[in-house]
């Protein structure tokens, strides 16, 4: 059963902090997030006529669109323990899709999708969350920012001096009013150097490829939409080899009397994916639905046998998000697990890990395989099935080659010991 978290206790406040604009009371009674933010504000965030905030919980506030259904502002307080937020605020900041936004309190986060961008900064232990969802506003990043400034300033965050962001656009130049005269100009050092007296040739692309310069194991990321890809290409001296790639999802489990259901982070509530799963021995269960698979149980440390140990060495430390409403769990669930079955219609491995908070991590990793030929004197990954895509390898040097497929360009890198995965089953 999922506990419930912690409330907190808000410190007595002293009145000179009143005085500089600090939300609450000397009482010590909790801020109320929507007086953070005014209708205004909010209309300006969403592009369109909002109505006034409703609270939802007891530090959450709600700025729903007059028309366009789902289109909302909401600002969020935690009411978990300092401890606990700032671990989860770490986690946040090494998150992979994550951007730090300079002068927002002690730090701030934020992390944008299609329709969606969040802000989270801390002041003081405290954690305050601004988030734009729209499918209307083009430019949710600049809103949720620009909001997000506003919120800090009446919360009392002080906005320090910093080099400005890379923001562009209306962000850009409201905080270049807001903060003229408190930047610091970076100092900058030039150096020149005489031109060549005879002109330099630059790289060149090679004619031709000798295929036995590709063997190894070669790594490269790549990124769709929020979500964050590892590839890992083995080439073995026979030329055969094989692509796997690994994606982590992360988001909160429903599992009860023999229905899961897994809402991903960062998306809107009701994305997600379910099914049914049965329980069959003390340590393997089995699962229906949007992940078909046979599960079987890992021991503490132990690493999964069918994905490449170079990859999962990849993946990033645990990032589950925190739960803060009511979830079940069922308690022969939790722990971690290696599957393997079927996933959006083809075949894939999966670790997934449970917590009995409710909070879980899944890792998906599908394969191909293949044979390297040469045509025209650039070596072409070419697949055991004729139905997919062939890749041909355009450049190469010691550190590295780019591939292509006709649209897309990737850039790999070499992993040292490419021995220790041609034995491995993929």
């Amino acid at each position: 059963m999922l506990r419930r978290i912690r409330s907190y206790t808000w410190l007595l406040l002293p009145l000179f902090l009143l005085s500089c604009g600090k939300m609450g009371s000397l009482l010590g009674s909790k801020p109320d997030p929507c007086s953070l933010v005014t209708v205004a504000e909010a209309q300006q965030a969403l592009g369109e006529p909002v109505e006034d905030g409703t609270p939802t919980e007891p530090k959450t506030c709600l700025f729903k669109a007059r028309r366009g259904e789902g289109n909302t502002v909401t600002v969020q307080l935690y009411d978990t323990s300092g401890q606990d937020r700032r671990a989860w605020f770490n986690k946040e900041r090494l998150r992979r899709d994550s951007r730090l936004i300079p002068g927002l309190g002690d730090g701030a986060v934020r992390v944008d999708s299609a329709s969606l961008s969040r802000l989270t900064f801390l002041h003081e232990d405290e954690l305050v969350t601004v988030i734009v969802a729209s499918t209307k506003q083009k430019h949710l990043a600049e809103a949720v920012t620009r909001l997000s400034r506003t919120v800090a300033e009446r919360y009392g965050a002080t906005l320090v001096a910093t080099i400005p962001s890379t923001i562009s656009g209306p962000i850009a130049e409201q905080d270049a009013r807001r903060n003229a005269g408190s930047h610091v100009a970076p100092v900058t050092l030039t150096h020149t150097r005489p031109a060549p007296d005879t002109p330099q040739e630059g790289p060149k692309k090679s004619t031709s490829i000798d295929p036995i310069s590709l063997i190894g194991t070669w790594h490269t990321r790549v990124s769709r939409g929020t979500t964050q890809h590892d590839l890992l290409l083995v080439i073995k001296p026979n030329l055969e080899w094989s692509l796997s790639s690994m994606m982590e999802f992360d988001g909160i489990l429903n599992a009860e009397s023999g229905l899961w259901a897994l809402e991903r982070a960062n998306t809107f509530r009701g994305l997600g994916w379910k099914g049914t799963y049965r329980i069959t021995t003390r340590n393997a269960f089995a699962t229906t639905g949007s992940v078909q698979a046979r599960w079987k149980r890992l021991v503490t440390d132990q690493p999964p046998s069918r994905i490449p140990t170079e990859l999962w060495n990849l993946r990033r430390e645990a990032t589950s998000v925190p739960v803060f409403q009511f979830k079940t769990v069922d308690p022969d669930l939790v722990g971690q697990w290696e599957g393997a079955g079927t996933y959006a219609g083809g075949p894939a491995t999966f670790v997934w890990a449970i917590q009995p908070s409710a909070a879980t991590d899944l890792l998906i990793v599908d394969s191909l395989k293949g044979t390297v030929q040469s045509k025209d004197g650039l070596p072409q990954l070419q697949p055991t099935h004729k139905k997919q895509q062939r890749v041909s390898v355009i450049a190469f040097n010691d550190h590295g080659l780019t591939t292509t497929d006709g649209k897309t360009n990737l850039k790999w890198s070499k992993l040292q010991q490419p021995q220790s995965t041609e034995s491995r089953q993929l």
